[in-house]
C-alpha cells in the first residue's frame, strides 16, 4: 500500500512539472487580465461520528452550524478564499462561543489543479442514542487538507464551476483524477463520554467525472461525482490504528455568467468512512451550501508582473 501511493505521488509531480499552460479558446472563454472578486455566504460544518468497540455505542458529534460570511479573489492560475462566522447572521446568535473559520487556496496551471484549505470550528453538540443532547462550547476540530487533480479533456472548464475567472461556452465533460490528502484533529473533548482525542491522516486516490452544461450562452450548470479508495491513520492515545479509507463527493453548481458580472450557488458533500476502532473518530462527514456574487475588473499591475513570474518559474 505505501509503495503504491509512493509511486502515485511521484508519476503525478513528474506530470506536473512536465505539462505547459495551454489553454483552448475555443470551448470556454477565458480573462487573462482580469481579477475575479466576490463575496459568498457559506452554510457549513464537520461532523463526526464517535464509536465505542467496548459498548458497541455510536455517538454523533456535530458542530454548532454556523452560517459564514466569505471573500474570495481569482486571477489567472491563483485563487484565494476566507470565510468567518459573524454575529449579526441570525443562526450565529443561538450559541455565543461558538466559532468557525477557514481559508481556501489553489494553483491552477495548465490542466492540473493543487488545491489547499483549512477548516476551524469550536462548540459542538453530542447527541447521545439515549439520552437529551448536550451542547459542548469547548470541543474542537481542526482540519487542513488539500488535492492535486488533473482535467483529460482541455474543453472542459473546471474554474468556470466556481464562476470566477473562465466562462464555458460549450458543453463539456471531463475524468478528473484526484490525490487526497488531508489531516484532522478533535481536541477539548475531556467532557465528552469517551475518551476520544485523537488525530486523523486520510490520503486517497479518488476518480471523478465532471459536466458543464451550458444554457442560452449565460447560463451554467455543473454537476461531480467521485468515489476514492485509501488508507487512514488515527493516532490516539495507546492506540495508533492504520485501516482502509473510503471516500465520495457530490456537488452541483447552478449560476449566470457575464463578460463583468456572476453569481449562483455551490452545494458540496463528503463522506469519509473507514472501519471501527476503539474509542476515536470513525467517520467524519463535511457539506456546504454557498451562494456567491461576483465582479471582474482590471487587474492591478503588480499582481500580473507576480503572476507572470510564477507561471514562468513553474
Amino acid at each position: 500500500m505505501k509503495q503504491f501511493f509512493s509511486v502515485t505521488i511521484f508519476l503525478l509531480t513528474s506530470f506536473c512539472i512536465a505539462q505547459t499552460d495551454t489553454i483552448p479558446q475555443a470551448a470556454y472563454k477565458v480573462y487573462p487580465k482580469k481579477l475575479s472578486v466576490d463575496i459568498f455566504t457559506l452554510s457549513r460544518s464537520n461532523e463526526f461520528e464517535l464509536y465505542n468497540e467496548t459498548k458497541d455505542d455510536r455517538l454523533d458529534l456535530i458542530p454548532n452550524r454556523k452560517t459564514s460570511l466569505g471573500f474570495s479573489a481569482n486571477y489567472d492560475i491563483l485563487s484565494f478564499g476566507f470565510s468567518f462566522a459573524p454575529r449579526f447572521f441570525t443562526e450565529n446568535k443561538d450559541n455565543k462561543e461558538s466559532t468557525l473559520y477557514s481559508f481556501s487556496t489553489a494553483l491552477m496551471p495548465g490542466q492540473w489543479i493543487h488545491e489547499l484549505q483549512v477548516f476551524y470550528q469550536k462548540g459542538m453538540t453530542l447527541y447521545p442514542k439515549t439520552s437529551p443532547e448536550v451542547y459542548i462550547p469547548d470541543v474542537k476540530s481542526f482540519k487542513i487538507g488539500g488535492k492535486s487533480s488533473y482535467i483529460f479533456n482541455p474543453n472542459f472548464s473546471y474554474r468556470a464551476r466556481y464562476f470566477g475567472n473562465q466562462r464555458q461556452l460549450q458543453n463539456a465533460g471531463s475524468l478528473i483524477p484526484s490525490l487526497l490528502y488531508n489531516y484532522t484533529s478533535l481536541q477539548n473533548i475531556d467532557e465528552l463520554p469517551y475518551n476520544t482525542k485523537s488525530k486523523v491522516i486520510n490520503i486517497a486516490i479518488a476518480p471523478a467525472y465532471y459536466y458543464n452544461w451550458v444554457i442560452e450562452d449565460h447560463f451554467l450548470v455543473s454537476g461531480g461525482l467521485s468515489v476514492g479508495l485509501g488508507m487512514t491513520q488515527t493516532l490516539a492515545e495507546g492506540n495508533n490504528i492504520t485501516s482502509l479509507l473510503t471516500t465520495s463527493t457530490v456537488d452541483l453548481s447552478l449560476g449566470y455568467h457575464t463578460d463583468t458580472f456572476y453569481g449562483g450557488i455551490i452545494s458540496k458533500g463528503t463522506l469519509q468512512k473507514r472501519p471501527n476502532s476503539a474509542n476515536v473518530i470513525a467517520n467524519d462527514t463535511t457539506r456546504y451550501i454557498s451562494f456567491i456574487v461576483g465582479y471582474r475588473f482590471n487587474a492591478p499591475k503588480a499582481l500580473k508582473k507576480f503572476v507572470q513570474n510564477l507561471k514562468e518559474k513553474l
